[in-house]
C-alpha cells in the first residue's frame, strides 16, 4: 500500500512537472513569437518555384508539396517575395538559371519599395543576400528572388523602422549570419519590422535579413504540416534534401 502511494505521488509529481514545463515552453513561444528553420548546407539544398510544367502557377504550399513531395524530400517551404496585381513577382526572379522577371529598381509605394531593397540568390551552392545596388546577375546564379525592404544590413536594423510602430503583421523573411548560416523566419504573431529584425539579430545572430512578405505568409515543415491559405502565393522557396 505504501509503495503504491509513493508511486502515485511520484506519478503526480512527474505530471505536474511536465505540465509546468509545457506552460513555460508555451510562454516562451508566445514571448518570442517567431518560428525559424536553419538550413543544413551539407544535407539540404534550396530551390524556388513559381509555375508548373504546364505554365500554371502552384499558388499554394499544399499544391507544391503534392506535386513535388514524391520526388523531392521537402523539409521546409514558404512563400517568396512580394508580387504585383497580375500575380507575378514584383521584381527579379530566376528559376533554374532562367531569368523570368527582371530586376526592378523603380520607385513606388508599399513595403517592396522601401529602401534598401534586396535580392536573395543561390549560386554555386552559396546563398547571398545583397542590396539592389550590390547585386549582379552572374551566370552561376540558379535561383534568385527580389524583395524588400532589407530589415538588417551588416547587423544593423534599418533606420526607417521605429520600435513603437503600430504596423504589426505576420511576416516572413530570409536571413544570413556572418558565418553563412541560412535561416527562414516566420512570425507566429503580429510584429512590426523593428521587433522582427531585433529578434533575428539578438536571438539568431543574423546580420543580413530580407523581408519576403507579410499578412499572408506561411511556412510548411513535415512536423507542422501544410498551413491554411486565404490568398495565393506566387513564388515559393523550399529547403530540400540533397
Amino acid at each position: 500500500m505504501f509503495i503504491r502511494q509513493i508511486k502515485k505521488i511520484r506519478g503526480l509529481w512527474l505530471l505536474s512537472a511536465w505540465l509546468f514545463s509545457s506552460v513555460i515552453n508555451a510562454q516562451n513561444s508566445l514571448q518570442t513569437g517567431v518560428s525559424f528553420y536553419k538550413v543544413n548546407p551539407e544535407t539540404e539544398t534550396i530551390r524556388m518555384y513559381w509555375r508548373q510544367d504546364d505554365g500554371t502557377p502552384y499558388q499554394t504550399l499544399g499544391r507544391l508539396i503534392d506535386a513535388k513531395g514524391k520526388s523531392h524530400q521537402i523539409n521546409m517551404a514558404t512563400n517568396g517575395g512580394i508580387y504585383d496585381k497580375e500575380y507575378r513577382p514584383e521584381g527579379l526572379y530566376i528559376e533554374n538559371g532562367k531569368t523570368l522577371r527582371e530586376l526592378n529598381t523603380k520607385s513606388g509605394e508599399g513595403n517592396f519599395y522601401i529602401r534598401p531593397g534586396g535580392v536573395f540568390s543561390i549560386g554555386n551552392g552559396q546563398a547571398k543576400i545583397e542590396t539592389l545596388e550590390a547585386f549582379s546577375a552572374t551566370p552561376d546564379i540558379t535561383f534568385a528572388v527580389q524583395s524588400g525592404p532589407m530589415l538588417l544590413q551588416h547587423g544593423k536594423i534599418n533606420t526607417k523602422f521605429s520600435q513603437t510602430s503600430e504596423s504589426r503583421k505576420i511576416r516572413n523573411a530570409v536571413g544570413l549570419t556572418a558565418k553563412g548560416d541560412i535561416y527562414f523566419l516566420l512570425s507566429r504573431q503580429a510584429m512590426n519590422f523593428y521587433e522582427f529584425a531585433h529578434y533575428a539579430a539578438e536571438q539568431l545572430n543574423i546580420t543580413e535579413l530580407l523581408y519576403l512578405d507579410g499578412t499572408i505568409s506561411g511556412m510548411y515543415t513535415p512536423s507542422g504540416g501544410v498551413p491554411s491559405q486565404r490568398y495565393p502565393f506566387v513564388t515559393m522557396i523550399t529547403v530540400e534534401r540533397k
